[in-house]
């Protein structure tokens, strides 16, 4: 092909200088094109870069033909004057860029919930989306799924690698559009006579070894780089000396008029994914509120969580300051409502916890002293540590206060019974006991008592006084 083989638009060029193109799987496609525009069309094309611009690149064949070979957004261009000309300078990604410009935090708490779901839900938020199953992602997620300081393409990386599969950017079409697991490419002949190298990954290979792909053989390493004129899509299949090899990653250049692509091939046991991890889930802890509370465990919602209207049925073990597998410990859960943290300790989030519920601001006066230590439940059945007290009470009136230099202080709003299977002692070693009654007194023994009760009134069988 000339240099007229190649069509641009809507920003056109007089001649094309300069094209290179990449495209691999878990990548977002790349194109830079350089040309020489007119001076009429300088000032309409910056107009139209001022605003988002989705860029088409087609091959013009001998006879009119035109074939699409990238359509992407345009995320940067330079304009210079050489000469008094002008030259522009594009570069384009294919619109899975979109997907790869915030980072999010969304949580995934329905056990039912699927993986092909996931990645449906999550297309669904932009526009022109679209995304094809090349391998079905079957079963549900069955535990949390937590996207935390991640685009929502690496997020769908991640998850594709828990199925050992990939995502490839469709690059001929505007729009977000992506596929999970290898296209359906067409199959071609491979040119024996054509210009190719061979080699082998094997720092690589033994590194997926390493990582557990038990299932990977040292043959899967083995790669072709094939130089075509003929562009293949990601996905397309050659057959080498009886076996299948697939293109993952293509190389395009404009050169002295005409693409020429190199095409990376590979075995199909090359293609599967070792699971990826977030290195930043490790050790992050999210505000909650908790919802329900079960025995040990609770139910959250996270705070700062995107995904808001979720169906809520995963359980998380409450961590408290002691506890043995036989029981022995402190049982202490936090009720519906509470704020505490969901900590996710390793890089797998579905070994999250829930822990320490966290203060809120309150006008309580129990929160005032840092030398008071309080226990409180919310039915206010309290149990407070002072500098020289101990107060157990109830707030209805009754309390118990062990009181430095003081003693032991007893008071009830209703009855205080002492009941002893064996021996009930009263006695001081130093002072006096005082029973007071306001109505009476009695002390029975079997048969026998004493009632004071506006006298001393004895019974019993037999009465004797020294």
């Amino acid at each position: 092909m000339r240099e007229y083989g190649i069509l641009a638009g809507p920003i056109g060029f007089l001649a094309i200088l300069d094209l290179h193109m990449e495209l691999a799987y878990n990548a977002h496609g790349r194109l830079r094109v350089s040309g020489y525009i007119s001076d009429e069309e300088e000032e309409r094309n910056l107009e139209l870069l001022s605003k988002t611009v989705w860029e088409t690149i087609k091959e013009v064949g001998k006879d009119g033909e035109k074939r699409t070979i990238f359509c992407g957004i345009v995320t940067g261009f330079s304009l210079q004057t050489e000469n008094d000309q002008k030259k522009l300078c594009l570069d384009l990604k294919t619109g899975s860029c979109l997907l790869d410009e915030r980072k999010r935090l969304f949580s995934y708490q329905d056990s039912a919930y699927t993986y092909r779901q996931l990645f449906l839900d999550k297309m669904k938020e932009y526009p022109e989306s679209g995304i094809i199953f090349g391998e079905l992602p079957e079963g549900g997620t069955g535990e949390l799924i937590l996207q935390y300081e991640e685009t929502d393409w690496e997020f769908l990386i991640r998850m594709a690698s828990r199925k050992g599969q990939f995502l490839t950017a469709e690059e001929e079409v505007s729009g977000v559009k992506i596929y999970y697991g290898l296209p359906a490419g067409e199959t071609f002949p491979f040119p024996e006579e054509g210009i190719y190298t061979i080699g082998k990954d094997l720092e690589e290979y033994r590194k997926r070894k390493a990582e557990g792909m038990a299932d990977l053989s040292e043959q899967d390493s083995l790669q072709y780089v094939l130089t075509v004129r003929e562009k293949h899509r990601i996905g397309s299949r050659t057959a080498i000396k009886g076996r299948d090899f697939y293109l993952y990653r293509l190389e395009g250049d404009y050169i002295q008029g005409e693409m020429l692509y190199r095409c990376h091939l590979c075995r199909r046991g090359w293609l599967m994914q070792g699971k990826q991890w977030n290195k930043k889930i490790r050790g992050c802890s999210l505000d909650a509120v908790v919802k329900e509370v079960y025995e040990d465990k609770v139910r959250v919602q996270i705070i700062a969580d995107e995904n808001k209207g979720q169906d809520i049925n995963l359980w998380y073990p409450y961590a408290t300051v002691y506890s043995t597998p036989d029981g022995t410990g402190w049982y202490c859960m936090p009720e519906p409502g509470d704020q505490v943290r969901l900590t996710v300790p390793e890089k797998w989030e579905g070994e999250a916890f829930a822990a320490s519920s966290v203060h809120m601001e309150t006008e309580s006066k129990d929160r005032k002293n840092p030398e008071h230590k309080i226990m409180k439940s919310k039915y206010g059945k309290e149990i407070r540590f002072t500098p020289d007290s101990i107060v157990i009470t109830n707030n209805q009136g009754t309390r118990v206060e062990l009181v430095d230099g003081e003693g032991i202080h007893m008071v009830s709003a209703h009855s205080i019974l002492l009941e002893a299977e064996e021996d009930l002692t009263v006695s001081s070693d130093t002072g006096s006991l005082t029973v007071a009654g306001t109505s009476s007194v009695r002390m029975t023994q079997q048969g026998t008592g004493i009632l004071l009760e506006e006298g001393i009134f004895f019974t019993g069988g037999e009465l004797r006084v020294q």
